[in-house]
């Protein structure tokens, strides 16, 4: 029966892996390379397993250590996390949040967002995820982030969702494209134009089917992003027009790009989501009463 390892084992195992070799572990730990070899041994006879193999002057871990290492690395997370905080005391910084939110969002309304709450809460520190749609709700649901921000998904199980916005559709064009020139884009319009289409990932595949539901036929699709910001840069490098709403308008180059009114009924919602047991959270509240103003300031200027 193998016998247990000891935390500096795991934290030895860990620095080979990262480095690649005892010398670079050594450093890493503050060690000398004796120590991180008798380390290593020791932890290899305890498990009765072979963890690296040597190529060349390098340590390349065996597949055991790689399911290791992997194992090891969610533990890390957490001491990493543990460590942090004990910093931010030492800094009289107490407070941490962490939120998740999509690209776009994130890009465009979180920086202002953090800034006027920055203003009247000093001592906190932010965990920004970037992810899309499907998954900001996820982060919110493990616990991973006390908070999320993203396009409206279906419910998820002992998350809270609350909607702050709804945004029109806009079309976005290349700098010195045709219709440019037209106050407002109409779905036959785009008929004929290469279009720039966002998948299923960020939740608004349905938006373009939608858009064209009253034609005889859709656009055709030349490239599918994940994200809107991606697919605008694709668009201000010439290869075709995408639907989304305004918020990637507030960091895109002008430019490059311009952005018209797209003829629809179609909104975008967006949502915060917090976990249901953090229902009553001062921060929290605050945070998402500011997203909420953010997005108003767009619709009132769109």
């Amino acid at each position: 029966m193998a016998r247990q390892l000891g935390f500096r084992h795991i934290e030895t195992i860990h620095a080979i892996v990262l480095t690649g070799s005892v010398t670079g572990a050594a450093t890493r730990l503050h060690v000398t390379q004796p120590a991180i070899s008798n380390v290593l041994r020791d932890a290899e006879e305890r498990l009765g397993l072979s963890l690296f193999e040597r190529r060349g002057g390098r340590l390349i871990p065996t597949a055991h250590a790689e399911a290791l290492f992997a194992e090891i690395e969610r533990s890390f997370v957490g001491l990493e996390s543990i460590n942090s905080f004990a910093a931010r005391l030492n800094n009289d910084q107490h407070r941490a949040l962490s939120v998740a939110c999509t690209p776009a969002f994130g890009a465009s309304i979180l920086p202002q967002v953090t800034a006027e709450y920055s203003k009247r809460s000093h001592k906190t520190m932010f965990f920004v995820h970037s992810r899309v749609a499907h998954h900001v709700a996820a982060q919110v649901s493990s616990g991973k982030c006390d908070l999320g921000f993203g396009l409206e998904v279906p419910p998820v199980p002992g998350v809270e969702c609350e909607v702050i916005g709804e945004l029109p559709i806009m079309c976005y064009l290349p700098k010195g494209h045709k219709l440019v020139s037209k106050k407002w884009i109409q779905p036959e319009h785009l008929l004929d134009e290469p279009m720039i289409s966002l998948s299923s990932i960020e939740g608004v595949d349905v938006l373009a089917k939608a858009a064209f539901e009253s034609c005889e036929r859709m656009p055709e699709s030349v490239i599918e992003c994940p994200a809107a910001i991606l697919a605008c840069s694709m668009v201000a490098a010439g290869l075709g027009f995408v639907l989304f709403d305004a918020l990637p308008s507030l960091i895109c180059d002008p430019a490059r790009l311009v952005v018209r009114p797209f003829r629809s009924d179609s909104r975008l919602r967006y949502c915060a989501y917090r976990l249901k047991s953090k229902s009553a959270n001062p921060e929290i509240d605050q945070l998402t009463e500011l997203a909420r103003a953010a997005l108003a300031r767009v619709i009132g200027t769109k």
